[in-house]
């Protein structure tokens, strides 16, 4: 009796590529080969609403003490056979988001300016009339430039945390694409370019995010909107006044 070929329903993303049909079977000889990533490659299969990262498969990824073996002995002829590909590559392999997270974007681009703002100019007045007046103008417009490029730094910094190309740096410039550009910096969780899911914060700050953005185009088209109905009562005011001039003027 011949056994059943196994069912080859499920499809897979991995460096950035898709591949499939493959069987369960295949995917647990890739995972034995250490070739699946739990966190950075996706799974689907029809039924499923979304791909999900292929560690949350049941049964698929089997932590015993071969399997721990098999990712040292990886780890091992890794390090041996690639010297040359960098930390942070050996890095997202292994799973591990490297960069700046939300928190310490959060901090340096909207509460550490004020805070070091705040510190240089109670510097400056300390300083006033203990320093000469030109060094210290000097020194002060260099402090202020401090948090310039801590921002910048740290910005390309929460690029790289997202799996994103930090080139997206230039999209911030764009009108309407820095929206969803901000969007992402804000939002979003580590590697999101990569397994593309929102925890329950970065649901949270989404909706804040597009909220406020949603507030201020509310705003801003409701002072156009006082804006034009001023400049139709200013006519029909000035339009009035003609006509009584006009009719004195008849009279």
């Amino acid at each position: 009796m011949e056994e059943a070929e196994p069912v080859k329903e499920w499809f897979v993303t991995h460096g950035g590529k898709q591949f499939g049909p493959v069987s369960m079977e295949d995917l647990r000889f890739e995972v034995e080969r250490g070739e699946l990533n739990p966190r950075l490659d996706m799974v689907w299969k029809n039924g499923m609403q979304d791909w999900i990262p292929a560690g949350e498969v049941e049964g698929l990824f089997k932590r015993n003490e071969e399997a721990k073996s098999a990712e040292e002995q990886k780890e091992v002829a890794f390090t041996q056979y690639q010297p040359e590909m960098g930390e942070e590559e050996k890095k997202l392999i292994r799973g591990e988001w490297i960069g700046a997270g939300r928190g310490t974007y959060f901090f340096v681009c909207f509460i550490l300016p004020f805070l070091w703002l705040a510190g240089v100019g109670f510097g400056m007045k300390f300083l006033e009339g203990k320093v000469d007046s030109g060094l210290l103008g000097i020194g002060g417009l260099v402090l202020c430039l401090v948090p310039v490029f801590l921002v910048i730094s740290v910005t390309l910094q929460r690029f790289q945390n997202l799996a994103m190309s930090r080139v997206w740096f230039l999209g911030l410039f764009a009108p309407i694409l820095n929206l969803w550009v901000y969007y992402r910096l804000f939002a979003c969780p580590p590697g999101f370019a990569q397994h593309k899911k929102l925890d329950a914060l970065g649901w949270v700050l989404a909706i804040l995010h597009w909220g406020c953005i949603l507030l201020l185009v509310a705003f801003v088209a409701f002072m156009f909107t006082l804006a034009a109905d001023d400049d139709a009562v200013k006519t029909g005011i000035e339009e009035f006044i003609q006509k009584i001039e006009e009719t004195r003027q008849t009279r």
